[in-house]
């Protein structure tokens, strides 16, 4: 059978990105013929990719593509898609609100709420069926009218981390407790939640701690700025904005975290809980959206954002080796279920 692929494009480091590139390498696995094609082309492509004008149809009854969809596809996209009689399957990785956006950005906002609008343009009438990447987004596939959306998780590669980490990061890093939130800069996030909790963990349980924060800022001025106003307003001086920054660069900042901390408020699904699973990382979360999915009987949830309540329990994580290697345990334990043999056998079946 011939599998392929559209997703908007191909980019190093996202994680839809990485998602496609693993489906490719089971597929192969499975003995399927599976190419990816996307709207934009890469300049420094990270693996092979086509323009999709350039996707040929072979056999009605033995071609499939899947569309990776986490933002609205153009016009030119959706009447590509009309005219391809081959069965189509939509990948739903989720879409901010967009509320969010709000007096933040209005092109993002505009461009979520055209994209949660679409999914139901993309019914039955023009693609076939729908996974998604978590039982929380085949809910919202469901309220858009979808019938049975299956769940497809994210494939989670360990081969994919297996670098050498960047030197000035853990030298940085050194010697200090390090609280790490990793995601994009954005108000779903919630990251004012996170300075707020650390203002007081810093204050009252440990003095010494730095909270690094790692994402990229682009198109989020605003949000951005507001965030620093806080924590100049709080005189903090251990809160690190790395931004966009390279895997090694990223995987020295998970050896060195002593604690995941996430306040997010929407997350379709949330790669980073993996990686943290992966690099034994304590997760201590907030419980919305797929979060608790995610994490499964892993982590440790919250359900209230009270800031010193947070930080007395980020400190106990810390400080009771018993419970913290408990933790790291079942963390790890659970991230078996994003296996590359896991997810194939999933993948097979939907198949």
């Amino acid at each position: 059978m011939r599998v392929d692929q559209f997703l908007p494009k191909l980019s190093a480091g996202d994680a839809i990105s990485n998602h496609a590139l693993s489906l490719r390498s089971l597929l192969s696995e499975m003995g399927h013929t599976s190419e990816l094609f996307s709207e934009q082309l890469p300049v420094d492509p990270v693996a092979p990719v086509k323009h999709f004008s350039q996707y040929s149809l072979e056999s009605d009854d033995e071609q499939v593509l899947l569309l990776h969809f986490s933002a609205a596809y153009p016009a030119v996209v959706l009447d590509w898609l009309e005219q391809l009689p081959v069965r189509k399957v939509l990948v739903y990785h989720n879409i901010t609100p967009h509320t969010y956006f709000t007096g933040i950005n209005p092109v993002y906002e505009a461009r979520s709420k055209a994209g949660r609008e679409q999914l139901s343009q993309l019914l039955p009438s023009l693609v076939g069926e729908a996974w998604g990447v978590s039982a929380y987004n085949c809910q919202e596939l469901k309220s858009c009218g979808w019938s049975d959306p299956q769940v497809l998780p994210i494939v989670f590669e360990p081969r994919d981390y297996a670098l050498r980490p960047d030197r000035d990061v853990l030298r940085r890093c050194q010697e200090k407790t390090n609280i790490l939130f990793v995601g994009r800069v954005a108000p779903n996030k919630h990251l004012e939640d996170l300075i707020l909790t650390f203002y007081y963990f810093k204050k009252y349980v440990r003095p010494n701690a730095h909270l690094r924060l790692v994402g990229s800022s682009g198109g989020m001025d605003k949000y951005l700025a507001y965030l620093q106003a806080l924590v100049e307003r709080l005189d903090l001086h251990n809160v690190d904005f790395a931004g966009h920054v390279s895997n090694a660069a990223l995987l020295a900042y998970y050896q060195s975290a002593n604690l995941y901390l996430s306040m997010s408020e929407h997350e379709g699904f949330g790669v980073p809980f993996l990686e943290c699973m992966h690099f034994r990382v304590p997760i201590v979360a907030y419980k919305a959206a797929a979060v608790a999915e995610t994490l499964g009987q892993s982590g440790v949830l919250i359900t209230q954002k009270l800031y010193p309540a947070v930080a007395e329990l980020i400190g106990l994580v810390l400080d009771a080796d018993t419970l913290r290697e408990r933790i790291i345990a079942q963390q790890h334990e659970h991230l078996h279920n994003f296996s590359p043999e896991v997810v194939r056998r999933k993948l097979e079946s939907l198949l």
